[in-house]
């Protein structure tokens, strides 16, 4: 005779059920299992597919057996799971709560599936306060399928903090889900950089908001932490140099000084500048003359470098007039119609421009042309209209081209070109000729 163990009497019963249920709801149990088996990196890494007419009347008919399947398995955890999933998947939150709700009594230690899926559907409902007191429910134990549950959970409510402007929760959210990642044995590499992304965005985000109230020192002090977990990241640098240019203007010109040698084109001349010649006068102010010269000396400096290098959005002011489409027998034509205003205190001469059109990401013409080469563009001048007409490879035969697209770069030194416009003729006027 043969002897089976108590797990395989249960898997032979759960499978022979289980059959007996797809026989009688065709595609029915298929679609709920490939619900379920959605992982929990998953869930947290992709967005929310696209939910189609078939797909929710397929989930409809998944439904409608309810009643028949939950007879056979309304005491079964993982049925729970699964017909709560597909209620949140046509946002029936009520009937969603309930099943998950009943997973976790029926099975309250089996896994942490129900209760993850739990704290998503509060999240997704605006109910964070809810999704917390899911997370704090849980007995804290020291295996590694909690560790990781937390490690998620944290990650997910952080998330939902941080898109919903409060990050200051959400900065603490993800510090404790680095504190439960470090933790786990195996620790994959994407989640430690998402976690440190957002510990730094949510930081930057706290300073944002400090500099809107006009709190700079708290700003700075946020920017800091930001800077210690990014030390090469400019954008940080650079806005630690706007916020100490109220506070401490010598510190801010070392910062601007920093991004001036590596990407000048990000740094906004009027800002660089008016730093410098206030640093000159504190200097001034203190009888430290030797000081303020050199600090009126680069300010000059700095000046001259601008105006025969740099050329940005603190130069010139984009008017985009056309985005077009030329349909053809052989081959479509794209239109690209703007002009340019000089927002800037000098006049702007022998500006150069890259136009890249892309399709697919893949880049497939470029253009450059100096403009104000034999007249200048005055301040606060705007120019003729441009016309760029790019002939493509062939008739495409669309009504609508969301692969391609278009980048438009400004410079006078090729060593600082600015990306000053992207855009794409996803949506552009289509015409024949």
């Amino acid at each position: 005779m043969i002897k089976f163990k108590k797990f395989d009497i249960f898997k032979i019963k759960y499978l022979t059920t289980f059959f007996t249920a797809f026989l009688l709801a065709v595609f029915t149990v298929t679609g709920i299992i490939i619900n379920a088996r959605l992982s929990i990196e998953d869930k947290l890494y992709i967005t929310k597919e696209h939910k189609s007419k078939f797909y929710k009347k397929f989930t409809a008919s998944i439904l409608s057996q309810e009643e028949f399947l939950g007879k056979m398995y309304s005491d079964d955890y993982k049925f729970n799971i699964y017909i709560g999933g597909l209620y949140q998947t046509i946002d029936n939150f009520e009937k969603a709560e309930f099943y998950y709700k009943r997973a976790i009594q029926l099975a309250p230690d089996a896994t942490y599936e129900h209760y993850l899926k739990l704290i998503i559907l509060y999240l997704e409902n605006n109910k964070p306060e809810f999704a917390e007191s899911v997370e704090n429910s849980i007995r804290t134990r020291s295996n590694q399928r909690f560790i990781k549950f937390k490690c998620n959970t944290n990650i997910l409510i952080a998330d939902y903090y941080y898109k919903h402007n409060n990050p200051l929760l959400a900065n603490k959210k993800y510090k404790i889900a680095e504190y439960y990642f470090n933790k786990l044995n195996v620790r994959k590499v994407k989640i430690r950089e998402y976690i440190n992304n957002g510990i730094l965005a949510s930081n930057v985000k706290i300073a944002d908001n400090f500099v809107a109230k006009k709190n700079y020192r708290e700003a700075y002090r946020y920017l800091r932490r930001a800077e210690k977990s990014a030390p090469g990241n400019l954008t940080v640098k650079y806005k630690i140099a706007l916020v100490l240019s109220y506070i401490n203007p010598q510190k801010a010109v070392e910062y601007f000084e920093i991004i001036k040698n590596k990407e000048p084109q990000l740094v906004s001349f009027y800002l660089y500048y008016e730093t410098l010649m206030r640093t000159a006068d504190i200097c001034r102010s203190r009888e430290d003359i030797p000081s303020s010269k050199l600090y009126t000396y680069k300010a000059g400096s700095i000046k001259n470098f601008y105006q025969n290098n740099i050329i940005n959005s603190d130069n010139i002011e984009f008017d985009f007039l056309q985005s077009k489409i030329q349909t053809a027998k052989k081959n479509d034509k794209f239109i690209l119609k703007f002009r340019i205003k000089n927002i800037s205190s000098f006049n702007i001469s022998n500006m150069k421009m890259d136009i890249l059109i892309y399709r697919k990401k893949h880049l497939s013409a470029s253009y450059t042309k100096t403009f104000f080469d034999k007249a200048p563009l005055k301040q606060n001048e705007i120019s003729p209209i441009i016309t760029v007409i790019h002939t493509g490879s062939k008739h495409y035969k669309k009504i609508a081209y969301p692969d391609i697209s278009f980048e438009i770069y400004v410079y006078k030194n090729e060593k600082y070109k600015t990306l000053i416009y992207k855009g794409d003729f996803g949506n552009s006027l289509v015409t024949e000729f």
